[in-house]
């Protein structure tokens, strides 16, 4: 073997051990919390953390208040993906030392495809049953459904027109559910790798392009699926460009005893069957299979505000009077929305007492609490009526049917002559 081969075959083994390494740090502090798999998480993720703020406010001179929990796309985590490459660019040459010229560099980076295999499949399973289910896109709340296009945020928008068509979002969340099934098994491998290479490119360019903040985790999906690819490398080059086979040797765990063989595909069962659980047991115990047919908590929808009143003089609808109320909703994730006649919208966390026919809203922003007495009309309309911000007001609000709204029909015309 020449000089230039040692050494790259040297170089790749070490930068195989970084890879393990730093993806290792990477799963075990940013694991989700989980029912039926052990939260890993909460053992090291106070010590990630810990790390990421020092490094922030001490070595690279950060407010002391910036983000350095593992959230998404918060500062934190940005600097935690950069600490597990430093840790494993160390650990890594420690590990190489050791074990160098005792481990074949094959073993190694099967092992690094099995553990980002696994890895990069539940994350796929997560994601792709949440779309099957329809509960990742779901269906465009009231509040967003009345806002003018130019003043939605991109990635709501995004969202919003993903969640109105059903068969596309569960389109998306089959591809993702197949491509982590086929990620589990050695023999599907290389295709799940593809699908999910081809998958997370878009998704990956979609975060990015829309503001979605989840741009950090599919970027290191994306490079997941990337290096489960990577060792084929050559032999799809010479498949799909040169329009030939190549015959490559790959290490597999062959010649292992049949108690090995027995006992590998007895853990394998169990895992599989276990991230397979652990993805389907929300589903199951809310026996929401489909989120758009789920029930909405009371008063859920869209108002129209036909007659304000504040400390009992009706104040007409005009964008001069900015501050009176046009349209009120109310949230299913509990909070009521006031839009205002010149377009802003106010969010106020929002507790109804039916039993004594309360609402009490409190502001997100100041948090101070008013109570408003309503009265529910048999034709769905409602009249609130209390202290408000410091004025007394009466509000009849016109139930509006939002459901009705073009974008929610979920209509098919095979040709353009049927479309009117």
């Amino acid at each position: 073997m020449s000089i230039q081969s040692t050494i790259a075959a040297k170089a790749t083994q070490y930068l195989t051990l970084v890879a393990l390494v730093a993806f290792s740090i990477w799963i075990l502090t940013t694991h989700e919390p989980t029912t039926l798999l052990p939260n890993i998480r909460v053992w090291f993720a106070p010590s990630a953390e810990a790390l990421t703020q020092w490094t922030g406010t001490k070595i690279l001179g950060w407010q002391a208040d910036f983000i350095y929990q593992l959230s998404s796309d918060s500062s934190g985590l940005y600097l935690h993906w950069v600490h597990c490459w430093v840790l494993g660019l160390l650990l890594g040459a420690v590990v190489y030392l050791v074990i160098q010229n005792k481990v074949d560099t094959a073993k190694l980076y099967y092992l690094l495809t099995v553990l980002l295999s696994y890895y990069l499949a539940f994350q796929l399973l997560l994601y792709g049953f949440n779309k099957v289910f329809k509960c990742q896109f779901f269906l465009p709340e009231p509040n967003t459904l009345y806002t003018t296009v130019g003043d939605t945020p991109r990635d709501l928008l995004f969202w919003s027109v993903m969640g109105s068509s059903y068969g596309y979002t569960v389109f998306g969340g089959v591809l993702e559910v197949l491509a982590g099934l086929l990620l589990l098994f050695g023999r599907t491998r290389l295709l799940g790798g593809l699908l999910s290479l081809g998958i997370l490119t878009n998704v990956v360019a979609i975060n990015w392009g829309f503001h979605i903040s989840v741009k950090l985790y599919s970027s290191v999906y994306w490079l997941a699926a990337f290096l489960i690819v990577l060792p084929h490398g050559k032999r799809l080059f010479a498949f799909l460009i040169q329009n030939k086979w190549l015959d490559l040797p790959t290490w597999r765990p062959i010649g292992i005893s049949r108690k090995a063989k027995i006992t590998a595909a007895l853990c394998q069962s169990v895992v599989i069957w276990l991230l397979l659980m652990e993805c389907l047991l929300p589903y199951a115990k809310s026996q929401n299979y489909n989120d758009d047919l789920a029930a909405r908590p009371a008063f859920h929808g869209a108002y129209s505000v036909q007659s304000f009143l504040q400390n009992e003089m009706p104040i007409p609808a005009l964008p001069t009077f900015s501050k009176r109320w046009n349209k009120a909703f109310v949230h299913r994730r509990g909070y009521w929305i006031v839009q205002y006649m010149d377009g802003s919208m106010q969010d106020f966390h929002f507790r109804c007492d039916e039993k004594q026919q309360l609402f009490e809203l409190t502001h997100t922003s100041t948090q101070v609490a008013t109570v408003l007495q309503y009265r529910l009309h048999q034709d769905g309309s409602l009249t609130v009526e209390g202290l408000h911000e410091g004025t007394e007001i009466e509000v009849y609000l016109q139930k509006l049917d939002w459901q009705q709204l073009p974008l929610l029909q979920q209509e098919f015309d095979w040709t353009i002559d049927a479309i009117k």
